[in-house]
């Protein structure tokens, strides 16, 4: 019959005891199950069930935790030298155990060496007269440090202790399944930000070819104007300056500007080149001095 929690987390109401069942709560509830590990497609473990109040003040268990027990598949201590000396765990756990098998019982070692933490239900097993006739070593993770940073390390390297049996799989294997989707998901994100980085390069590719595109317009504009000048001082009868201005226009070895008709052009007529050979002399003038002086 399926249980109504996949497991019901018993712990010290003490702060290291409940920080430690909340983070653990919450990773079996928001964990993903690996296809190959699945039952019945479920991709969620399940419900867990962590008792948030203080037990009552009276000495048996209430109807609502011993409900909880009967409907949770397995029961998770976390152990600490507090949590050993509490009667309740001490009696969550003896129940559990009435009606479970001893292999549905796991233990979180959050702080203390297992002798100090572990109660005694969880290593030993009873004779009906309450004698320990038997002593047993409870599947455990253990995260005890001696900083919070270590102890969240510590965390997240043993939580998938605990996944592999409620899950029903080999530690080992979990691990490894959990690797490669972990190497997947950052192959992901490395591709996600290749993409994203091409992006960016493209857009800024684009913008310095916009950019490039608009100076080499500039110095087209440019040497057009300076062609445009080298005509009109042609025209006034300055054929030194028209040729410097042509030259100006056109690119050198010191200019890497376009090179443009129109400034060609310039030169051409400046230098008299386009003069069709049946035209008379070759000869132009440069310049013209007038005096009022009579030439002899």
């Amino acid at each position: 019959m399926a249980k109504e929690y996949k497991a019901f987390i018993s712990y010290r109401h003490k702060p290291l005891d409940i920080r430690t069942a909340v983070k653990l709560h919450r990773y079996i509830e928001r964990y993903t199950v690996p296809k190959a590990f699945r039952r019945n497609g479920q991709k969620k473990p399940g419900v867990v069930f962590r008792d948030r109040d203080e037990l009552p003040i009276s000495g048996s268990l209430s109807d609502n935790i011993q409900t909880a027990l009967d409907h949770s598949e397995y029961l998770i201590v976390i152990c600490t030298p507090d949590a050993k000396e509490s009667r309740w765990v001490r009696q969550e756990i003896e129940y559990f155990l009435e009606h479970h098998d001893r292999s549905h019982a796991l233990a979180v070692l959050a702080d203390g060496t297992p002798e100090e933490a572990f109660p005694d239900p969880l290593t030993h097993i009873y004779s009906e007269d309450g004698e320990p006739i038997k002593e047993v070593e409870p599947l455990a993770a253990n995260i005890v440090a001696d900083s919070d940073v270590k102890r969240n390390r510590l965390f997240r390297q043993e939580r998938t202790r605990i996944m592999a049996a409620l899950i029903g799989c080999e530690y080992d294997e979990l691990v490894k399944r959990e690797q490669k989707y972990r190497i997947r998901r950052f192959l992901a994100a490395a591709c996600s930000l290749v993409l994203v980085m091409g992006v960016f390069i493209g857009v800024l590719l684009n913008r310095n070819a916009v950019i490039r595109q608009n100076y080499v317009q500039s110095l087209r504009n440019q040497s057009t104007f300076l062609a445009s000048e080298s005509l009109t001082e042609l025209e006034d009868g300055n054929r030194l300056m028209a040729i410097s201005l042509a030259m100006e226009a056109l690119p050198s070895e010191d200019r890497d500007w376009p090179l443009v008709s129109r400034a060609q052009y310039a030169l051409g007529t400046a230098v008299n080149a386009y003069l069709s050979p049946g035209s008379g002399s070759r000869h132009i003038a440069t310049g013209m001095i007038t005096h009022s002086a009579n030439v002899r």
